[in-house]
């Protein structure tokens, strides 16, 4: 039977369609259950469960207060508002049923015509839509806020990390501790990189940025980078390439899908061996990676690359994102991931094919040529963090430009005052002054110096916003020193 403190929440919440309620214990697992939830779409849980087990992507933390998530989907055919109450001690989740919603709206077109739709039951129909468009939107708004937050605070420190492990090796290429470092920080790059992009909404819009590099190096790279794991489970891993060669592909966004790809090799696999490989024609690349792990079910191989799904949902081995973030990237560089082959307790083959495309510039070089330009030019570089300031000094050194560091917009101005600046490179926060301010305030008092802006800015998007505004370009971290060279020479 419902508890009364249930049945006052609804009436008071004026819901009247189906409903079932979970009680929760401390630790969040199923204590009661009332109700039918079958109705709903849903397995009937069992008491003891964890409820992380029946809502995957709702994190512990949130049940520390009450929530509530509206028009929640369960599966394909199942959508309901979600309550988290806690009352007097007692955790109870509550399933309101909002399915006939969505049913209506996508028939209505159908049959609006028809005299058997009630008006006062479409007035109230269309009356929740628009609570849920709205609720939509402020979500909407909140993670992009958040995603910007994570990649300006996440970019700065792997900025210095990465610059250093650079001019580092340069001295010493040999350095193994240093080539650890530095692979183990790119690879920690790359697992950043994929959790931000699960809550961006304009994967299909990203900019490819297309380079030069030897495949079998690369392969190399790869292997290196997923070895530690390999060898703590025993499982020997291999790069095979059939052409001595070199490719032209957007290394960053392919590195994070083949990585994701050994991992999930490896995590599936408890003994045998891990191949990386790559076959090159005149049209495209194709990469495969094969595992002797313990295969997919014939039913699971057209829901692997959806979100939340795993081989094994109960073995507690990952978040289940990851294929799906996989196959977005390659999409979005203009490439095809998929699963080729899968055998129960054989293994599996995964293929990722991307275009061949062209370079018409090798731009480490072209940087250098043109570096030399930069003498008698002045820079004005202007963040809060000593550390990338240092950094960026260390990678100029080399060029005959005249570097000039500010870590306030206070000491900018001042420096402008006394000094002919070329070009400005500036964070986007520094102390509580966000860089916009600051640019106004050049263009008020009729100063035209053109500006770079240096974040890990979470979409195109907002780039072109802060670049319609007035700024030059905005330049991602974390940088390397061929980018941050020619950024520079293109705007000075």
């Amino acid at each position: 039977m419902i508890p009364e403190v249930v049945k006052i929440f609804l009436l008071q919440n004026k819901e009247k369609q189906g409903y079932f309620c979970l009680q929760l214990s401390d630790d969040l697992t199923v204590k009661q259950i009332y109700g039918k939830p079958q109705q709903l779409g849903l397995t009937q849980p069992y008491i003891d469960e964890n409820i992380l087990n029946i809502l995957p992507g709702f994190l512990p933390e949130m049940y520390k207060e009450e929530f509530e998530i509206p028009f929640y989907n369960l599966n394909e055919n199942n959508v309901c508002n979600i309550y988290f109450i806690n009352e007097s001690g007692d955790k109870l989740l509550i399933f309101v049923d909002k399915s006939e919603i969505f049913q209506v709206t996508q028939k209505y077109q159908q049959f609006a015509h028809e005299d058997n739709i009630s008006k006062n039951k479409f007035k109230r129909i269309a009356q929740e839509l628009e609570q849920a468009k709205q609720s939509l939107k402020k979500s909407n708004q909140e993670k992009a806020t958040l995603i910007a937050m994570l990649s300006h605070e996440l970019g700065t420190p792997l900025t210095s990390i990465l610059g250093y492990c650079e001019l580092l090796l340069e001295k010493d290429k040999d350095n193994h501790n240093l080539k650890t470092i530095h692979r183990n920080s790119v690879y920690l790059q790359h697992l950043i990189e994929n959790t931000l992009l699960f809550g961006k909404t304009e994967v299909g819009s990203m900019a490819t940025q297309i380079e030069t590099v030897d495949v079998s190096d690369f392969l190399a790279s790869l292997v290196d980078t997923i070895l530690p794991a390999a060898l703590e489970k025993d499982i020997f891993i291999s790069s095979q390439s059939c052409q001595e060669s070199s490719i032209n592909i957007d290394v960053t966004r392919t590195k994070q899908i083949l990585i994701n790809l050994l991992n999930n090799a490896i995590k599936y696999s408890n003994y045998g061996s891990v191949v990386i490989s790559c076959n090159i024609t005149c049209d495209h690349y194709e990469f495969l990676v094969s595992d002797t792990g313990i295969g997919i079910d014939e039913e699971q191989k057209q829901a692997i690359f959806n979100p939340w799904e795993r081989v094994n949902k109960n073995d507690g081995k990952g978040s289940g994102i990851g294929l799906f973030i996989s196959q977005k990237l390659a999409n979005a560089i203009g490439g095809q991931l998929r699963l080729k082959e899968s055998t129960k307790n054989i293994g599996s083959v995964f293929q990722l094919v991307l275009p061949a495309s062209k370079v018409t510039i090798n731009q480490v070089d072209e940087n250098l040529s043109l570096a030399s330009g930069l003498q008698g030019k002045t820079l004005l570089v202007i963040d809060d963090d000593q550390d990338v300031l240092d950094l960026i000094e260390a990678f100029l050194e080399k060029t005959q430009l005249n570097t000039i560091c500010a870590l306030s917009f206070l000491d900018a101005q001042s420096i402008l005052l006394k000094t002919n600046v070329d070009l400005v490179l500036t964070d986007l926060n520094v102390g509580t002054t966000l860089a916009p301010t600051f640019l106004e305030e050049l263009r008020n008092n009729n100063n035209n110096i053109s500006v770079v802006l240096m974040s890990a800015m979470p979409s195109k998007q907002i780039k072109n916003q802060f670049i319609e505004n007035g700024f030059k370009e905005v330049m991602s971290k974390p940088f390397n020193y061929n980018k941050l060279l020619s950024t520079i020479i293109t705007h000075i």
